[in-house]
Formats: structure tokens, sequence, C-alpha cells
């Protein structure tokens, strides 16, 4: 069992509410991690009906965010920001998650070289799974944008 589970996923990202879609650890590995997120009003972007999907981006990214965090904290290093720089293969089989539901994200590394990444994610809703493959970069500490 994962040591992990359960804890508070902020205290891995480098986010402050109300901008933090990634509620719990659900489980971490050296390869993927998954998180959930309860739908509740105070989320940024929720609506009357819920929360759009178009936000799912933003869920993915930021449990890629969480796995990063962790792996950061394993060599005694704090959470740092990264960059979306893209995603491909996004479908959106519905216009929102529902409040008061559960979403589950995954973030499984394809790729991890120089800070370049690359990350399959996918949301599980209501018996729907949502895929993207996102692309992103997380800069040296010495380098400067």
């Amino acid at each position: 069992m994962n040591a992990l589970h359960g804890l508070d996923a902020i205290d891995f990202i480098p986010h402050e509410k109300p901008m933090v879609f990634v509620d719990d650890i659900v489980e971490i590995t050296d390869h993927f991690a998954v998180a959930k997120l309860t739908i509740r009003p105070e989320l940024m972007f929720c609506e009357v009906q819920g929360l759009p999907t178009w936000s799912s981006i933003e869920l993915m990214a930021q449990t890629v965010s969480l796995y990063a965090g962790v792996q950061s904290q394993k060599i005694g290093k704090a959470p740092k920001i990264g960059f979306l720089l893209g995603t491909r293969k996004l479908h959106l089989p519905m216009p929102f998650f529902a409040m008061g539901d559960e979403v589950i994200i995954r973030a499984e590394r394809q790729y991890l070289h120089e800070g370049l990444g690359q990350f399959a994610c996918e949301i599980q809703y209501q018996g729907h799974t949502i895929n993207a493959m996102l692309s992103v970069y997380e800069p040296e500490e010495h380098q400067s944008i």
C-alpha cells in the first residue's frame, strides 16, 4: 500500500486555492499518480451545472504536478512550477462534471528527460473515460525564464 494514500494533494503542488483541482492522493508510484477531486461550488470555473469538462486539461496538469512534487520530495526538494506545453487527443463526452460527484484523475509518465515530459492522462467519471496526452516542461532551478 502506498504511504501517501489519502494525503492532501496541495502539499505536493505549487498552487493555492481556489486554483486547486486535486483533493487527495489515491496512489503514487515512480511511474504514475492517481488523484481524486470532489466537484464543489468553491472550485474556480464552477457553474450551477458543475465544473465544465473543458477544465479537464487543468485537472490532468495538476495531477502531473502532483507526480512531480512527490518525486521532488523524495530527493529532498520542494515542489516547483512547471509548464503545460500542450495536449493531444482530448475528447470531452459531456459538458459538465456534476456538483457533488467525484472524478478520478491518472497521469502516467511516458517520457521524461531534462525537464521535458509527456504523460498519458485519463479522467474516470460516471462510466466515461476522458483521455489526453500532455506535454510538459519543468525548468532546472538555475534557469531563468
